[in-house]
């Protein structure tokens, strides 16, 4: 049978207790932090490793109820569950740009053509303003 990514479980805190939800998939790119669905708040919750870790238990077996629940619940808060959008997990590597220097040197520059010069068949002699007339 293979392993899921969830665990149920239940988050000794005193008034604060409440069963809670574990899915490994979820990453809070800091390995002292650990995302938790909260039943009691209906919210996946960053918590602290260091200090949630000792205070988190199995689900017992009178509170087995509790595991379908928590599921259920956990996939309706994911959906509509944003990461924290001041941390970037995966930024992407910046492209590397050629100086203006270098692009000058291998002769990408833009031409554009000139005042003096014709476009489009159009002399610069040929534009006159309508003021001058």
């Amino acid at each position: 049978m293979a392993k899921t990514p969830l665990w149920c479980g239940y988050l000794e805190a005193g008034d604060r207790s409440s069963a809670v939800l574990q899915d490994e998939r979820l990453e809070t790119g800091n390995p002292n932090t650990i995302y938790l669905y909260n039943l009691s708040r209906d919210e996946i919750l960053q918590y602290n490793r260091e200090l949630v870790e000792p205070k988190l238990r199995e689900l017992r077996g009178n509170e087995a109820a509790l595991a379908e629940e928590l599921k259920n619940a956990y996939t309706k808060a994911r959906r509509s569950f944003k990461f924290n959008p001041d941390r970037v997990l995966a930024a992407p590597a910046r492209k590397q740009t050629r100086s203006p220097n270098e692009r000058k040197s291998q002769g990408d520059e833009e031409s554009f053509p000139s005042l003096e010069t014709e476009v489009d068949g159009v002399g610069a002699e040929d534009w006159v303003d309508e003021e001058d007339e």
